[in-house]
Formats: structure tokens, C-alpha cells, sequence
């Protein structure tokens, strides 16, 4: 993109067209980080949840163990 943006100023593109191009950049940066951190988000609800299962399995299986005894 940086190459286009060289190719608008060298050939002479008035200031406007180049803001939207740069506008367009950085909109375009800011959706791709909005999507990294919802995923990120995702990954750690799920281990969290995951986490929480295994010890509420953990805990089942000890106080069986206990009760058995």
C-alpha cells in the first residue's frame, strides 16, 4: 500500500485523494485489530471455561473418592 500511496504523491494526486487513501488505511488497521482482540477474547473465555470444568470434574471425582473411603 505504502507503494501506491508513492505512486498518488509522484504523479502529482491532489491532497484530498491521498487523505482517503490514508483514511482507507487506517480504517482498514483499525478493523483487523478489532477482530484480532475479539478472538483473543474468544480464546480466553474458552480456556477459562475450560479451566473451570476440569476442576469442577476434578473436585466431583475427589469427593467421590472421599465418600468411598
Amino acid at each position: 500500500m505504502t507503494e501506491q500511496l508513492h505512486r498518488l504523491i509522484d504523479n502529482g494526486a491532489e491532497q484530498s485523494v491521498i487523505n482517503e487513501r490514508v483514511a482507507g488505511l487506517i480504517e482498514v488497521i483499525r478493523t483487523a485489530a478489532q477482530d484480532h482482540e475479539k478472538r483473543i477474547r474468544f480464546i480466553e473465555r474458552t480456556v477459562s471455561y475450560s479451566l473451570g470444568v476440569i476442576g469442577t470434574i476434578s473436585a466431583i471425582l475427589y469427593l467421590i473418592s472421599v465418600l468411598k473411603k
